[in-house]
C-alpha cells in the first residue's frame, strides 16, 4: 500500500494549501474547498526557530518585513518557547505560532517549507533545523558531532561572534539587525520590530491605576527596575533608582512615574517604594505590578512616555512600541542594539566591561561609573522630544547618547 499522500487541487473537495484550510474541522467558509471562492493558497512556506531569551525573540522579529517582501504570500510559522508565543500571538506577519515541544517537532518533520531560517546555537534547535525539510536552510544548524554550525556561508560571521570575545567585544560594530541580515545575505534598511498591543490588557492597566490618581494624559516615565538573573550588574540598585526619581521629579513637576518588573523585582519596587514613603516622594509614582503575563506586560509599557532601562526585554518592548528610551549599559555589548532614533544610551566604559559575565568579581563599579546627573538629562531630553513628536536625530543616537564613563582612578 502507497504511503504517499494524494494529490490534491482546488477542484477537488480539499485544498490543504489554501491558508483558510484547517482540516480537522470547517473554515470560516464553511464548505468542501471545489469550487469556493476563497480559495487563497500560499506561494510559499517559511519556517522560522528562534527560541532563546525573550527579548532576544522579540528583536528577532525585524526579519518580518524583509520576509513579506520577498514571499509577499507567504505563510510564515514561527516556533518559540511559551513565553515568547504569548507575546508574539496575534503578530500580523505570523501565520502560524507554534511551541517548542516534542508533539510540534515530530509534526514539523513531517512538513515540507520552501525556507527554514534557525538562529540559535543550542543544541535543540539547531537540531529541529536539520531535521525540518526544506529547499532553502539559513543560519544555524547541527553537525553530525552533535554540535551547531552555521548552515550558508553568509551566516558563518554571525556565527563566529559567539566563538570570540574579541570579535564580539571589541571588533564588531554591527547590530543585532545588521548581523543577522548579513547572515542571510539580505540587504538592511532598518527594518523595524514591532509587537501585537492587547487593547483589553490597555484597558484594565488604564482603569485600575486611573483609580490611584494615574492621569493617561499626563507623560509618564517608565522604570523597568530589574534585568533578570543571567547578566550581572545590568540596572542600578534600588537606592540609586530613588534617588533619580527624585530628582526628575524636582526637576518635572507633571512627571508621573511607573516601576516595572517581573516576580524577581518584587523586592526592588518594594525598596524603591519605601525609600520614596520615607523621603516623602512617593506621591506620582506608581507600582505596575509584577504578576503579569507577557501580553499584560506589553500593554503596561505601552503607558509609557519614555522608559529607563538596563539591556533588557522590557527595553526591547519599548522600541517595539515605538516609545522614548534610555538604555543602560554595563556588561553588555551596546553597539548591538538598535535604538531607531527613539532615546539614548548611557554606557559604564569599564575595562572589565563588556563582560557578559553571570556574577560580578568587581563590585558595582560598573553601572557605577553612570552618573545619576547624565541619566537625569538624558531622560529629560529624550522625554520632551517624545512629548513635542519628535524622533531622536540619527546623530544623537550615534554619538551623543553613547555616553561613556570610565571607573574612577
Amino acid at each position: 500500500m502507497s504511503t504517499q499522500p494524494l494529490p490534491f487541487s482546488q477542484a477537488s473537495s480539499l485544498a490543504p494549501d489554501c491558508r483558510h484550510y484547517r482540516g480537522d474541522k470547517p473554515c470560516f467558509a464553511n464548505r468542501l474547498c471545489g469550487g469556493c471562492d476563497h480559495y487563497a493558497p500560499y506561494d510559499a512556506r517559511i519556517c522560522i526557530i528562534k527560541l532563546g531569551a525573550l527579548g532576544d525573540v522579540v528583536r528577532t522579529l525585524c526579519i518580518l518585513p524583509e520576509l513579506r517582501s520577498q514571499y509577499r504570500n507567504a505563510q510564515i510559522t514561527w516556533i518559540t518557547k511559551p513565553n515568547a508565543a504569548r507575546m508574539l500571538a496575534g503578530h500580523p506577519d505570523i501565520d502560524r505560532l507554534l511551541v517548542f515541544d516534542a508533539i510540534n517537532a515530530m509534526t514539523l518533520m513531517r512538513e515540507e517549507f520552501d525556507l527554514m531560517i534557525c538562529l540559535d546555537k543550542e543544541a535543540e534547535p539547531a537540531g529541529l533545523a536539520m531535521g525540518i525539510q526544506a529547499k532553502k536552510k539559513l543560519g544555524v544548524g547541527l553537525s553530525r558531532h552533535g554540535t551547531p554550525i552555521p548552515l550558508n556561508d553568509e551566516a558563518v560571521s554571525y556565527f563566529e561572534l559567539g566563538l570570540s570575545d574579541d570579535l564580539k567585544f571589541n571588533l564588531n560594530t554591527k547590530t543585532y539587525q545588521e548581523l543577522v541580515y548579513s547572515a542571510f545575505g539580505w540587504q538592511y534598511n532598518k527594518q523595524r520590530y514591532t509587537l501585537p498591543l492587547d487593547a483589553d490588557e490597555r484597558a484594565k492597566h488604564v482603569s485600575r491605576l486611573s483609580e490611584q490618581g494615574w492621569d493617561e494624559a499626563r507623560p509618564t516615565l517608565g522604570i523597568n527596575v530589574g534585568a533578570g538573573k543571567v547578566f550581572a550588574n545590568k540596572m542600578w540598585p534600588a537606592g540609586k533608582q530613588a534617588a533619580l526619581i527624585q530628582e526628575l521629579k524636582a526637576l518635572e513637576p507633571g512627571l508621573q512615574v511607573l516601576l516595572l518588573g517581573g516576580p524577581d523585582e518584587r523586592p526592588i519596587i518594594d525598596e524603591i517604594i519605601r525609600k520614596l514613603d520615607l523621603a516623602g516622594a512617593s506621591e506620582g509614582v506608581f507600582d505596575g505590578e509584577t504578576h503579569h503575563k507577557e501580553p499584560a506586560f506589553v500593554a503596561l509599557v505601552d503607558l509609557c512616555t519614555v522608559l529607563l532601562s538596563g539591556d533588557t526585554m522590557a527595553m526591547h518592548v519599548a522600541i517595539a512600541l515605538e516609545k522614548g528610551v534610555v538604555v543602560l549599559f554595563g556588561p553588555t555589548c551596546q553597539q548591538e542594539i538598535a535604538l531607531y532614533g527613539q532615546g539614548e544610551k548611557l554606557v559604564a566604559d569599564v575595562a572589565c566591561g563588556p563582560c557578559y559575565k553571570r556574577t560580578c568579581d568587581q563590585g558595582d563599579v560598573c553601572l557605577d561609573a553612570v552618573e545619576m546627573d547624565d541619566a537625569v538629562k538624558a531622560v529629560r531630553r529624550v522625554l520632551q522630544q517624545k512629548l513635542a513628536g519628535q524622533g531622536v536625530s540619527k546623530a544623537r543616537e550615534l554619538s551623543l547618547p553613547v555616553l561613556r564613563y570610565r571607573q574612577a582612578g
